[in-house]
């Protein structure tokens, strides 16, 4: 096996199980703000959780020769350019959390985590700038290909958004629920 394939599952896997955490987070988050909560569902659960979805349901339908090489490209190309944005810009918001945690609270795993939020969104950003002209280039040949089919495109990416919204509310409720039950039991005891 391809060791590139390799590290690209486990990037996916690692994606999907942090995107989890972040949407089950935003409903712990939303239990007391629920402006802060919203943002960081949409931005750190549900995207990034539809774009590993729209990834792999793009890849399991080129490998079995559903979708066209062009409509692959096309869809790899959006996915990065669209939901690396919203990666990007959650990158910045959890950055921001993590240092106002840090402050706030003053403590050392805060200021680890803050850390490695700023470099990876500093790395993520890099990534989105160094290939957008690439990827626009992709899109924009995969168009213009007489085997490209829009309609392939709108259907994975409405299956992908829907599973994404599923997976990630799921966790989010999870998330509020747990909040909630917290709150519930911490006011009864005092």
């Amino acid at each position: 096996m391809d060791i590139g394939l390799i590290i690209g599952i486990l990037i996916l896997i690692f994606n999907f199980a942090i995107s989890i955490w972040n949407s089950y987070n935003a409903g712990k988050i939303s239990s007391y703000r629920k402006g802060l909560g919203t943002l960081v569902f949409f931005l750190g659960g549900f995207l990034p959780v539809s774009y590993v979805i729209a990834t792999i349901i793009t890849f399991i339908l080129a490998y079995l020769g559903y979708i066209s090489i062009s409509t692959t490209t096309f869809i790899l190309g959006f996915d990065f350019l669209f939901f690396g944005l919203a990666i990007v810009m959650w990158g910045v918001i959890a950055t921001t959390l993590s240092i106002v945690a840090t402050v706030k609270g003053r403590s050392w795993t805060a200021g680890i985590i803050s850390v490695y939020n700023a470099f990876a969104t500093i790395a993520d950003a890099w990534e989105y700038i160094t290939g957008f002209f690439s990827a626009w280039k992709s899109i924009r040949r995969a168009v213009d290909s007489s085997d490209f089919s829009i309609i392939d495109v709108i259907a994975i990416l409405a299956i992908a958004l829907g599973i994404g919204y599923i997976i990630s509310y799921v966790a989010y409720k999870e998330g509020l629920k747990s909040e909630i039950g917290y709150s519930y039991a911490s006011r009864r005891v005092f």
